[in-house]
């Protein structure tokens, strides 16, 4: 009994150690994330040019690569602990953060931003974001393919035509060294198997998605549906090596394509729009298991750790519940 009562007063205070946005302990002059599409030419430029040095940057884990594949390498590494879990949206959230200051160490002095997919629905290869000048580049090409495990479609125009990521993955639990062409096949919204991509990336069913009130059912629902859906949709980088555009549900291993992180950025924005709608009980509230996939699962708690490796410091997720505390300091 003196057990129960001890662990529910650590609960308590768990809980309580969250500070609320509008508390003096919340920073008074947040930036604005913006939509890639509202960011000036010369800001989209800088984006583009930052990420392409961090694949001249030494890597931070010791590695033989550069700084852009560590940050494939520990999203891999965690993979159990991220995808399908409570920690899904704080860890995304703080690994974002910490690929924003990556970015600054290679010269961009803007901010994340993020892709409102729901703007692009069908017509994901017409978005600005898969422009070839000032985007990411489009689909990937019939004509040129390399053969790793499959035929993979190399994109061949934009800024990463010629960027070759070092890791590349046969299942959610081996992780290669293989350097590869940045490649994609994108099936712009249309099915995989019997779902219909679009229904679940477009405006209607993320409203639906949003009017969630329990966190448990809302991190699944968002995870599972609009933030997988795009995964999906996009294919190749961006899906599980298992298969060129594969089923839904096995998109938990992605490789880490320049797009991932405005697509995550944007599940950042819902769960902070999400959060916002109640902020007195959602910036406090947290449920789910630890792990996934290997069925080790344990019961989530705010005083858990945000595992970054070498990457950066590790936080705990209650420093991750609010985008106005801790290491954070922006809004949407």
């Amino acid at each position: 009994m003196l057990f129960v009562y001890f662990f529910a007063l650590i609960s308590l205070a768990a809980a309580a150690a969250v500070p609320y946005e509008n508390s003096s302990n919340a920073c008074q002059n947040p930036t604005k994330r913006v939509e890639w599409r509202q960011l000036k030419d010369a800001d989209k430029q800088s984006y583009i040019d930052a990420v392409k040095c961090l694949k001249t940057k030494k890597s931070r884990l010791g590695l033989e690569t550069s700084l852009y594949d560590d940050f494939a390498y520990v999203h891999f590494q965690y993979n159990p602990s991220i995808h399908f879990v409570a920690a899904f949206l704080p860890w995304h959230r703080y690994f974002t953060h910490v690929y924003e200051g990556a970015l600054r160490e290679c010269g961009y002095t803007g901010y994340a931003t993020y892709w409102d997919w729901t703007k692009d629905v069908k017509k994901l290869t017409k978005s600005p974001v898969m422009s070839s000048k000032l985007g990411f580049g489009g689909d990937g090409s019939d004509t040129r393919t390399e053969n790793i495990y499959g035929t993979i479609r190399c994109v061949t125009n934009g800024p990463f035509s010629t960027l070759r990521p070092s890791y590349y993955g046969l299942s959610a639990r081996v992780r290669e060294y293989i350097p590869h062409c940045l490649h994609r096949r994108v099936t712009d919204g249309q099915t995989s198997g019997s779902i219909d991509l679009a229904e679940l990336y477009n405006g209607t069913n993320v409203a639906i998605v949003q009017e969630d009130t329990n966190f448990l059912t809302y991190h699944q629902a968002l995870e599972q549906g609009p933030h997988q859906a795009i995964h999906t949709a996009i294919g190749g980088e961006m899906n599980p090596a298992t298969s060129p555009n594969g089923k839904l549900y096995l998109t938990f291993w992605r490789r880490i394509h320049p797009i991932f992180f405005l697509h995550h950025t944007q599940v950042d924005r819902l769960w902070w729009q999400w959060q916002q709608a109640n902020p007195k009980t959602r910036l406090r509230e947290y449920s789910g298991v630890t792990r996934s996939l290997d069925g080790k699962n344990g019961e989530a708690a705010l005083t858990d750790l945000l595992l970054m490796d070498r990457l950066a410091k590790n936080i705990t997720v209650s420093e991750a519940m609010s985008t106005r505390n801790g290491p954070f300091c922006y809004t949407y």
